[in-house]
């Protein structure tokens, strides 16, 4: 097993590391470094690699943080975009959050039924659902596992939010913030598969060292931490990203930084790298009760027919 959770994205794309050569990078590795390092030491660069969000997107979350709104501005928003409006009736009427028994025809019966919050939770994902990889080649063997990881990781922030009740955040925060905070493992995404479309090195050369992983997933972090900042996201989203590198002392930052790592562990889980006992064990490290848990794998399979 790979005792790095940091690394637990890129076990479960490309499998456990290959211990025998921890140490040494490949070529088409090296070349996927390369691609990183370069956009990463030119802001206009990296800016040119960074999607744009959406419109739409941006007056939501402005309409949310402010306190006298209400779910009619809200449903008024979405219907700006008769297509997000009709993706969100849709993803409402799923089994992952329809609890009734007639259809919801009106966004402001949704609104009405799931809540501002909930709503505004469908919208978002169906909005930055749109700048996943797109790469059809690589994206079934690689791209899937960065947004199955963001959603899994959205809902399980808005899960534990939603039981602390923190008055410096709210349910939304935690779920857009858990959605949006491996952003830049997109752009990482990209550069990998550049590297792999040149046939650079050996043909069974493979992205697999443990050194390649830990860069990657620290490059990452980086760039989502610049993707924020030019997304002129609040402050509080870049602060929470920001402190994912150091010591968290900001009770968003800390829910993130344990519901990304306990997503990461059940990744694990899932490619049988781990068992029950250690997945208890992280669990329990982690401090993600046995509720919240619980209602986290109930989820999963619902979370699955949405993606």
């Amino acid at each position: 097993m790979n005792n790095n959770i940091a690394t637990a994205f890129y076990d479960a794309m490309f499998g456990e590391s290959d211990y025998s050569r921890d140490k040494h990078i490949n070529k088409l590795e090296q070349k996927a470094l390369d691609n990183v390092r370069e956009i990463l030491n030119s802001p206009k660069l990296l800016s040119s690699h960074i999607p744009s969000l959406p419109a739409i997107l941006v007056k939501l979350i402005n309409t949310l943080k402010d306190p006298n709104a209400d779910f009619l501005e809200i449903s008024g928003i979405i219907e700006q975009d008769p297509p997000l409006a009709l993706q969100v009736l849709k993803v409402a009427n799923s089994p992952a959050y329809f609890r009734g028994n007639s259809e919801i025809c009106s966004l402001r019966k949704a609104v009405s039924l799931l809540g501002v919050t909930g709503v505004a939770n469908i919208a978002t994902t169906i909005m930055m659902e749109k700048i996943r990889p797109e790469r059809p080649i690589y994206y079934k063997l690689f791209g899937k596992q960065i947004w199955r990881h963001s959603v899994h990781c959205a809902f399980l922030c808005q899960t534990i939010a939603n039981d602390t009740r923190c008055d410096e955040f709210d349910e939304f925060d935690a779920h857009f913030l858990g959605l949006i905070h491996d952003v830049g493992k997109i752009i990482v995404f990209n550069c990998l598969c550049e590297a792999l479309s040149t046939n650079i090195g050996a043909d069974n050369d493979q992205p697999g060292s443990s050194v390649f992983k830990e860069v990657m997933s620290e490059m990452s972090t980086d760039i989502s931490i610049f993707v924020a900042k030019e997304w002129q996201l609040p402050k509080m989203y870049c602060d929470a990203l920001s402190q994912q590198h150091s010591k968290r002392t900001t009770p968003l930052a800390k829910l993130l930084f344990d519901a990304n790592a306990m997503c990461e562990v059940f990744l694990l889980f899932e490619k049988k790298f781990i068992g029950e006992p250690q997945l208890t064990k992280l669990r329990r490290r982690f401090a993600i009760n046995d509720q919240n848990w619980q209602r986290f794998i109930e989820a999963v399979d619902e979370m699955e027919a949405t993606l």
